[in-house]
């Protein structure tokens, strides 16, 4: 995909040819990458997986990520600090006055079109106005941007329920929605298939009878709004792009397999995606999947990838929350990557439901045998049981748990594989492209495994309590991880073939920023000797 300007490097030509002096003489000590690109980056909002993890990513590749302050795009729930302009949701018009000063330094930007239009993805299930002037507006700005930059947007199909703890909603209200939203709704097609149509299928059966329900009326009529403003709002995006957004990525919020009240909204959001779009399950990681598709566009690499599944349950729906098959779902992210199918290249490795300790010594096997072979390799358990395969790798000290490219193990499959797969197919990209990393980028890809493996299998696969995390005993423990991942090589660069060991990691300040047991962070430290 040809970019809109010439990419524009950081550096002066001054100071540029200053370091390729000095990179003559240092040469053999580090290397330093040609250019180091800067992308502006608004997100859904500030939780671990849209602010640190993408922060990691992106130093993993030399890419320098521009975000506003934290204030400006933060949520806050009921029992929560509001924000200092006394907000519980992003700034709007702070955020759009951000983008036009971004603008005039830099040419590349990943947009949340939930944080634009409704102050972040909490913000999104909730808002439920009729007059969109405000919104509409946000929309324009980020359009108009578009025509002179590459621009990368990301939306989600609302879930299926609001937000538990916000505006005063209840686990009572959550389970009573939810579950309305899962009642199966008249499939529309063809001309049916309006806006306002869709609107008023929410409250009819299959049958086209209405659905019976001891939810209030009030309460009704507020979901059915927001989920009715939520879908005029993508309309209006897609159809006033006019091909300039140079990829829309859409995610279905706690989705399902099943027929429920997404559906109608899906089959028409299909409708207006052209070939720069793709809509799949899943919504949290949205954002690395659009940073892993542009550092391969900066760095100008068309990453092979191959897929492997242990198990064999790559046709049948890939869990609960998805809308198709496993499969489907991988595939879905690998349009979203715009990565090419290969033997040679990137081997991903996946473990399905329905797997069994064969497959899980078999997956193991392959592992180690790309590992032998120099072959970058990125794992992905989607598997009923994670924390079992998580043990055996951290058990094993043949694996060296720094060679891989991308884990994860960590929430509804299709998370799972976005994660994984954006980690390794933007790092696989850079390192596709420079002759050596840089140390600074090898740093942020080790802080970037190292929050995939303790988040996803210390944590949620082994001990999902902060109370004593730090101090249980247990092969998977923070301290086997980080210790292993210590004494382990990172790849550096693949032709030819280079590990070296980065340093000691150290794992502390473990917190829950969002005062949910859901979101853990923590800070991860790499110091040399």
């Amino acid at each position: 995909m040809e970019t809109k300007r010439r990419y524009a490097p950081i550096m002066t030509g001054a100071v540029l040819l200053t370091l390729i002096l000095l990179g003559c003489v240092l040469y053999h000590t580090f290397s330093v990458p040609a250019q180091k690109y800067i992308v502006a980056y608004i997100p859904l909002d500030n939780r671990p997986v849209n602010q640190e993890r993408v922060h990691y990513m992106a130093q993993s590749a030399d890419i320098a990520l521009l975000m506003p302050e934290e204030a400006l795009y933060r949520t806050a729930l009921d029992h929560m600090q509001p924000n200092p302009d006394g907000s519980t949701t992003g700034n709007r018009e702070k955020l759009r006055q951000w983008l036009l000063d971004a603008d005039k330094s830099c040419d590349h930007f990943i947009i949340s079109l939930d944080q634009m239009t409704s102050g972040g993805l909490v913000g999104s299930r909730w808002l439920h106005n009729e007059d969109l002037t405000l919104e509409y507006r946000m929309i324009d700005t980020i359009l108009a941007l578009s025509k002179t930059n590459t621009v990368y947007v990301f939306d989600t199909v609302m879930r299926l329920a609001p937000t538990v703890g916000y505006q005063g909603y209840s686990l009572e209200d959550y389970n009573a929605l939810r579950a309305y939203g899962m009642e199966a709704r008249k499939t529309l097609c063809a001309d049916e298939l309006t806006l306002e149509k869709i609107a008023e299928s929410y409250c009819l059966g299959a049958d086209g009878a209405p659905i019976q329900t001891d939810i209030s009326a009030d309460k009704l009529a507020q979901y059915h709004a927001a989920r009715a403003r939520k879908l005029k709002l993508i309309d209006y995006a897609l159809r006033k792009a006019d091909n300039n957004i140079d990829f829309f990525f859409i995610g279905v919020d706690d989705s399902s397999p099943q027929n429920t009240i997404q559906r109608n909204e899906i089959s028409y959001i299909n409708t207006l995606l052209g070939q720069n779009g793709t809509l799949g399950a899943a919504a949290d990681e949205l954002a690395l999947c659009c940073l892993g598709r542009m550092i391969a566009e900066l760095y100008h690499v068309e990453v092979p990838v191959q897929i492997s599944y242990f198990g064999g349950g790559e046709n049948v729906p890939a869990d609960g929350f998805d809308i198709g098959t496993l499969a489907e779902s991988m595939q879905n992210h690998l349009d979203a990557l715009s990565v090419k199918n290969a033997e040679n290249g990137l081997q991903v490795l996946c473990l399905t439901r329905g797997s069994g300790d064969t497959d899980r010594h078999s997956l193991l096997a392959r592992l180690k045998e790309n590992q032998a072979a120099h072959t970058p390799t990125v794992l992905i358990d989607v598997s009923e049981a994670p924390e079992v395969l998580a043990e055996m790798i951290i058990k094993d000290t043949s694996i060296d748990l720094c060679q891989l490219l991308g884990y994860s193990s960590w929430n509804t499959a299709a998370n799972t594989i976005g994660l994984a797969l954006s980690q390794g197919v933007g790092r696989y990209a850079y390192l596709s492209a420079v002759d050596r990393a840089s140390q600074d980028a090898n740093e942020g890809f080790l802080q970037a495994m190292t929050f995939s493996y303790v988040k996803d299998i210390s944590y949620k696969a082994v001990h999902p309590d902060l109370d004593g995390f730090l101090s249980f005993t247990h092969p998977c423990a923070p301290a086997n991880i980080t210790a292993r991942l210590s004494s382990g090589k990172v790849i550096t660069a693949l032709k030819p073939f280079r590990a070296e060991a980065q340093g000691r990691v150290s794992v502390s300040d473990f917190r829950y920023p969002w005062e949910r047991t859901f979101e853990i962070c923590f800070a991860i430290d790499i110091s040399k000797g």
